[in-house]
């Protein structure tokens, strides 16, 4: 059933896949703002591909309209089609996207920003980036912890929440998990077919992915952070003491 259930998915995905393509070229000119036509047709088709991919979205919390640095832990490439879905944003993403075929032209088109990690010069460059695109009143997602995470959150960079404090934009924590209840001890625990860590490859993932019934996920978009008279530092810690108490509270939820 599950092979089935993935040949299934992977075809609709192929078509979802070349519609985007010919959206692209139609709409995307290197991003836009969040009230614009083409952004709300990227976030609709976000959507589409993790529906097709068995994911089952709950958000809660009011979402910043516009002008805002989004901090979000990492935990799997779903998060981009999730949190793409739920608000018009600009992504910082690792250079080595923007090389892959087909997918590094399809993110830079839509506005992507990228970063060479463990260089200061991409870094700063980024964070530049990231003042100007919050400066025309863009948002902006940051995965701060810098790679994705086995759904324990770890520290946050505070590098980039400078560009809040330059563009004098709203902060605003974002908590993603993949929510799967243990039929034996009943406790909630992190959906194994989201994870994409350590020594899982971009196959083994999309094959997890593809064959798994469902997928649940939970976004939280906690309370904002007035970045003005603040510290990066300070912001940081703050946006990563309320994600962290966001996932425990998820994982506590009486089914």
């Amino acid at each position: 059933m599950s092979g089935i259930r993935k040949l299934y998915r992977t075809i609709l995905l192929g078509i979802l896949l070349v519609i985007g393509i010919i959206l692209t070229l139609i709409f995307l000119r290197n991003g836009s703002h969040p009230s614009d036509f083409a952004s709300k047709i990227v976030s609709k088709w976000l959507g589409l591909v993790a529906r097709t991919l068995g994911v089952r979205i709950k958000a809660y919390g009011n979402i910043l309209p516009e002008k805002t640095l989004f901090v979000a832990n990492h935990i799997s490439w779903l998060d981009i089609l999730i949190l793409g879905n739920l608000v018009p944003v600009h992504f910082l993403s690792k250079h080595e996207v923007k090389s892959m075929p087909l997918i590094g032209w399809l993110a830079t088109r839509a506005g992507t920003l990228y970063i060479k990690r463990g260089c200061n010069v991409s870094a700063t460059d980024a964070s530049s980036e990231i003042t100007d695109a919050l400066n025309q009143q863009h948002n902006t997602i940051v995965f701060a912890e810098g790679k994705t995470t086995n759904g324990n959150v770890r520290k946050f960079h505070s590098r980039m929440m400078q560009s809040a404090i330059d563009a004098h934009a709203m902060v605003q924590p974002v908590a993603i998990y993949y929510p799967l209840t243990n039929p034996e001890t009943k406790e909630i625990e992190i959906n194994p077919a989201a994870l994409f860590f350590g020594g899982i490859t971009t196959g083994r993932s999309f094959d997890m992915i593809t064959r798994a019934p469902k997928i649940d996920v939970e976004v939280h978009f906690l309370k904002p952070i007035e970045s003005s008279g603040k510290k990066r530092d300070e912001i940081a810690q703050h946006a990563y003491e309320e994600v962290v108490a966001a996932i425990e509270l998820i994982k506590t939820k009486k089914n």
